[in-house]
């Protein structure tokens, strides 16, 4: 059983993840988490996390390790197929984990998900004191290797991508674009009774397609005629 401590770390987690994908992270206080936790005390998220990009940075690192572990699952089971070059298989080891995260979180306890919404939210975060770490940053975090590891693969992709600057732009649209689209089908599904989604695996291939084709297709003369010099 977990300790006092503990539970309430991470029901102070999971309530500001919820408040900070519904309202934004900016417009959420700590005083307003530790009310919505049923907390007594105001300042439980400063005794437990201090500033707030501490509690941000546990919130990912509480999601990324499970998320990480089973996309470095991925990558391995791809690599011993062969596949380590693969576009479709850099796609669905980005987009896959964090799809069947989403499926989990709504079928537990609270019924709904919204880490993706927190990560959308994270990245929009214009605080000096609040923003989701680079790709620079990657190496330095032990819950996102498997996410280092794509994004160097991704980056050394050269078919359909003439430049190390192409390649590294490509994967940064695709993993905003996925980002966004896994949000908000993770906001239809709690807000929207009307909505019929497809099932998960058809969602996840229909990604994994369209990350494939980002990462891959051929650039026109007349787009790389207006690139800046390669750097």
């Amino acid at each position: 059983m977990e300790s006092p401590v503990t539970a309430t770390r991470l029901r102070l987690m999971v309530t500001a993840e919820r408040l900070f994908a519904v309202q934004g992270i900016n417009a959420v206080s700590a005083r307003e988490i530790a009310v919505a936790a049923g907390q007594r005390n105001t300042n439980a998220v400063k005794y437990h996390f201090g500033p707030q990009q501490a509690l941000v940075d546990a919130i990912f690192e509480y999601r990324m390790s499970r998320i990480d572990a089973r996309r470095t699952g991925l990558i391995d089971t791809y690599d011993r197929a062969g596949r380590a070059t693969d576009p479709y298989a850099l796609a669905e080891a980005f987009v896959l984990p964090l799809a069947e995260l989403m499926d989990e979180l709504r079928a537990g306890e609270d019924g709904a998900s919204h880490y993706l919404r927190f990560c959308v939210q994270a990245a929009y975060a214009v605080h000096p004191d609040v923003a989701t770490p680079g790709p620079e940053g990657l190496g330095t975090t032990p819950w996102a290797t498997g996410l280092k590891l794509l994004n160097d693969r991704a980056l050394a992709l050269s078919e359909g991508a003439p430049t190390p600057r192409v390649a590294r732009r490509r994967w940064e649209h695709f993993a905003g674009f996925a980002m966004h689209a896994l949000a908000e089908r993770e906001l239809r599904l709690e807000c929207d009774p009307t909505h019929k989604p497809d099932p998960t695996d058809l969602y996840v291939a229909e990604l994994v397609d369209a990350g494939a084709a980002m990462l891959t297709g051929p650039s026109r003369p007349s787009t790389l005629a207006l690139a800046p010099a390669d750097r």
